[in-house]
């Protein structure tokens, strides 16, 4: 039983009729008023009807076919919802722990069904093709010595190099005896990244809902009904609901629950195990690649002073330079240009959603 202070004003109070008022000796505006002395307020309806104790809502405990009872109910936003503790607005402002001490005991959990699956994307790949060497090693011994007292300079072409004429830098005749020329390489195809279809268990997705007992504590006047809490008393997002296990139920008539309507239907269920995914994406060479490519060196940076030409495949190879010269330019061209071929394979939907335990609620309309 709710108890108000004697010599207090009375707000309306929302009931199952209407809004409601206080009316009991001692219960009102009385000014100057200071007993301490507490005193129950018998709720009035707006229809003259007394609402008992009861400041929320009166409903009938047993209905056919539903569970014993009225609850709460109110969608979870992920695993680290504070369920039950978050129903009521008078817990707005606390911790979690006193939110828990003056909030509904909880039910239960269930989830919601994830739907759909929004379905795999086609896999695809990238083209392969042949790329330039990265470009040179100079060594300042003949055939690309590389022993203790030789110089080593790099002389690298930019990355995604088109073989056109580049001056990476300069080395003079004193250091450069030999150079080593990278290998061509075959870029294989690889897979062209989308986006990933939602999958996993619906807890994790935030499909549960959390259920707690809708009872306020007060006491109504006709048997057999209990005072739930009020639509003015929940937080947005939650409303009172009936509960039954059988798929095939009806949804009560008014005339059923002391004139409210539990129309609103909705299913839930005890276990929800979604293990659909896709299957990754793969590439596979269907057809390989042929590269080679004449890589030539010259003394100048704008590369008209030609050093040395080769011919230059899968491996590259050393080659000595003209005794005298230095090194200022690189450019290349395609002798075989023919990138080869590869198919895509994977994403396909595989695993799938299972249902277990389904409950069905009843509910007023929100705000309601």
């Amino acid at each position: 039983m709710r108890w108000w202070e004697a010599g207090r004003v009375l707000a309306a109070l929302a009931s199952a009729g209407g809004a409601a008022v206080a009316a009991a000796s001692g219960c009102g505006a009385v000014d100057g008023y200071d007993c301490d002395e507490y005193l129950a307020c018998e709720v009035i309806n707006a229809d003259g009807s007394s609402n008992g104790g009861c400041e929320g809502t009166c409903v009938p405990t047993e209905i056919y076919g539903f569970r014993s009872g009225v609850y709460l109910v109110g969608r979870k936003a992920g695993l680290d919802d504070s369920g039950c503790a978050d129903a009521l607005l008078r817990t707005e402002g606390l911790n979690l722990e006193e939110r828990k001490e003056m909030s509904p005991p909880p039910h239960g959990d269930f989830f919601v069904s994830p739907g759909a699956h929004p379905g795999c994307a086609p896999c695809a790949c990238t083209a392969p093709a042949c790329a330039f060497p990265a470009g040179l090693t100079v060594s300042s011994g003949w055939m690309c010595d590389d022993s203790p007292g030789v110089t080593l300079t790099p002389f690298e072409a930019p990355a995604g190099w088109d073989g056109s004429c580049v001056a990476p830098g300069a080395v003079g005749a004193e250091a450069f005896g030999s150079f080593r020329i990278a290998p061509v390489t075959a870029r294989a195809c690889e897979v062209v990244p989308s986006p990933v279809p939602r999958d996993g268990d619906a807890h994790a997705g935030g499909q549960a809902v959390a259920t707690c007992d809708a009872s306020g504590g007060d006491e109504c006047p006709a048997p057999g009904h209990a005072c739930v809490f009020g639509a003015a008393e929940l937080r947005p997002g939650w409303r009172r609901c009936l509960l039954a296990e059988d798929k095939d139920v009806e949804c009560p008539s008014s005339d059923r629950t002391a004139g409210l309507h539990f129309s609103e239907k909705l299913t839930f269920w005890k276990e929800v195990d979604d293990s659909r995914a896709c299957t990754p994406c793969a590439c596979t060479e269907t057809a390989p690649s042929t590269c080679e490519a004449l890589v030539s060196t010259f003394e100048d940076g704008a590369c008209r002073d030609l050093v040395a030409a080769a011919v230059v495949a899968g491996n590259g190879g050393c080659h000595d330079a003209e005794p005298g010269s230095a090194l200022g330019g690189l450019s290349a061209s395609w002798l075989v240009d023919a990138p080869g071929s590869c198919a895509p394979s994977g994403g396909e939907l595989v695993g799938e959603l299972s249902l277990s335990g389904q409950v069905t609620a009843c509910c007023l309309p929100e705000g309601t």
